[in-house]
């Protein structure tokens, strides 16, 4: 089974990053690089300094942590949506409806970002008042990677799980179109003496890896997508062309659904098929976010979790690793891995991939010059 997001590290059968690549067919750039260059595009297209930080944040945090699809590579996505008007920066939040325990909010089509960490911290907030509390957003956008809003979830010692639906392009298990999203399910815990457990996985095969190896004129694994006529193809170009499959067939088939139920469904929002494909720039983007925060110290104990986490990360890292594994990994293990290489090394890009994101950029009429390698 082929996962997409670098969180899911116990089950990731990616090889370590950097191990395949030619030096040649790759630049690399700091973090700082990174940070600036999408600072940089953003500030071209008039959005708020806060949201510039939000998404600069953001992308250079997947990257970091080897969601390559889903990192600084996302600022193109970003200014072609700004520029057709599908993300509108300087919006806020608002709320339709409130209580002790749950928020039904409104993001008007601004920055996923920023949508996304209001809704988490004021989850937050109220978690930590009423012991847990759920925010769920309708009129949201695109959100990239689902892991780098819920790492302050940990630092206060809570739990958290978050999810987010998106255009139909993956088929339920059995069919040959598009009845939902990617939608991918994330979640948090703190470990006591450690890093905290996160798994962040998409629930169907991402579409950007996609566009991605297009870009790197490379094949795709089994299992992704299928082709226009229905067929499974490896072909990139054809992959686009057609349908993603679900990650772990049934599994990943069941999963997505209950994304679109917790994010479409509690937001009165649309759902499945409901939702514009993803290049009709001219309708909202669609997508909804659901976020559900506990409070450990009203159960058990916040102490008590953490404690228990530790036991269980202790007891993963200590199963015999099978043939062809070095080690038995949990959620959040790769990730930190990858991050601290690349804070140390410079991320790497492959440069036909990156030709392809200055080009988008460029058609945006923004200003590339000084990023050209």
């Amino acid at each position: 089974m082929l996962v997409l997001w670098a969180e899911v590290d116990a089950i990731d059968e990616a090889e370590p990053p950097g191990k395949r690549m030619k030096e040649s067919d790759y630049l690399v750039l700091s973090a700082s690089e990174a940070e600036q260059f999408c600072r940089d595009q953003l500030e071209q297209l008039a959005v708020p300094a806060k949201e510039i930080s939000d998404c600069a944040e953001v992308m250079l945090e997947a990257s970091l942590r080897g969601v390559d699809s889903h990192g600084i590579a996302l600022v193109a996505t970003f200014a072609e949506r700004i520029r057709s008007g599908q993300m509108r920066p300087g919006r806020s939040l608002f709320v339709r409806r409130e209580g002790a325990t749950s928020a039904w909010v409104d993001g008007q089509q601004g920055l996923g970002p920023t949508l996304a960490r209001k809704c988490v911290n004021l989850a937050m907030g109220k978690a930590k008042r009423s012991g847990m509390a759920a925010v769920s957003l309708v009129d949201g956008n695109y959100l990239g990677a689902l892991a780098p809003y819920l790492l302050p979830v940990a630092q206060a010692n809570l739990f958290a799980l978050a999810v987010a639906n998106s255009t139909p392009r993956v088929a339920p298990y059995g069919g040959r179109s598009g009845l939902h999203g990617t939608n991918p399910i994330a979640w948090i815990a703190p470990v006591e003496g450690g890093e905290p457990l996160l798994f962040d996985a998409a629930t169907g095969n991402a579409a950007a890896r996609i566009a991605q190896a297009v870009d790197e004129g490379r094949p795709l694994a089994p299992g992704i997508a299928l082709d226009e006529d229905g067929c499974e193809t490896t072909d990139p170009a054809a992959a686009a062309a057609g349908t993603l499959l679900p990650v772990g067939a049934a599994l990943g088939y069941g999963l997505g659904l209950l994304v679109d139920v917790l994010s479409g469904g509690l937001a009165d929002a649309p759902i499945g098929p409901q939702i514009p494909p993803v290049r009709d720039w001219d309708s909202p983007y669609g997508s909804s976010f659901f976020v559900w925060v506990v409070d450990p110290s009203r159960f058990g104990g916040a102490e008590a979790l953490a404690h228990r986490c530790a036991a269980l990360v202790d007891a993963a890292h200590g199963v015999p690793a099978a043939a062809g594994h070095d080690t038995v990994l949990v959620p959040g293990d790769r990730a930190r891995s990858c991050r601290a290489q690349r804070l140390k090394e410079g991320i790497p890009v492959h440069r036909l991939h990156w030709e392809a994101i200055l080009k988008r950029l460029d058609a945006c009429d923004l200003n590339i010059s000084c990023w050209r390698r």
